[in-house]
């Protein structure tokens, strides 16, 4: 008897996957490919650098072949704005009704992210944007949203009356921030709790004393 082309119908009793249940499960493993190599990617950030990054040690890090990620980001700084973008870590801050509780929440927040791979990665990365312009654009959308993000924790303290309204709150979060990421990044030292809060202790006495009041208009931020 010649052999039927017709598929082999199911046994009793069994289920056959759909379609579209086969499509969501091929769409999982490449969302999880994905997933791995961009979080290789933040993490290689953060040891080399965006200048010394290589796409074969992303790829020996996240397990995939090297043709695997050019074919989805022919450049490399394709592959790293997508990280940035997909990783980066959410400025919101903490509202505690205080300011000292909300820049402490903050700089433990800071804290904690860059002392991961991923949030070394994003550090260096925003002191890239001059030497590397070709991911300059999306540095200045990220560094803009976590200026923002900043200034925020001193403008809750203005409209609370804790600090002058006449307050420059873009120098505020730049002295508030820029200490502990020298101390971390660029010197190599811990930041414990007795350091987080002795700086929030200075910038909250200096900010309540009204010595961010300045005569001439503020100025935004030009630096991390």
């Amino acid at each position: 008897m010649p052999r039927s082309s017709a598929p082999p119908s199911a046994a009793p009793g069994s289920i056959r996957p759909s379609r579209r249940t086969e499509n969501v499960r091929v769409q999982g493993r490449s969302a999880r490919v994905v997933d791995a190599i961009l979080l290789a990617a933040a993490e290689e950030l953060g040891l080399s650098g965006y200048a010394d990054l290589r796409i074969e040690d992303v790829a020996i890090r996240s397990g995939v072949n090297k043709t695997t990620i050019y074919r989805r980001w022919p450049q490399k700084s394709d592959l790293v704005i997508a990280a940035v973008e997909r990783l980066a870590p959410d400025p919101e801050i903490a509202e505690t009704g205080t300011l000292r509780g909300d820049l402490l929440a903050f700089l433990e927040r800071v804290r904690a992210a860059v002392n991961t791979p991923v949030g070394r990665g994003f550090v260096r990365m925003l002191q890239a944007e001059k030497a590397h312009p070709e991911v300059g654009d999306m540095l200045r959308r990220f560094r803009a949203r976590h200026l923002e993000a900043r200034r925020v924790v001193f403008e809750r303290a203005r409209e609370r009356g804790e600090i002058p309204r006449a307050s420059d709150t873009a120098l505020l979060a730049e002295l508030a921030f820029s200490p502990l990421i020298t101390r971390l990044v660029h010197l190599g030292l811990e930041a414990d709790d007795e350091f987080l809060r002795a700086l929030t202790d200075t910038i909250v006495a200096g900010a309540r004393a009204g010595t961010a009041v300045r005569a001439s208009a503020p100025t935004e931020l030009k630096s991390v």
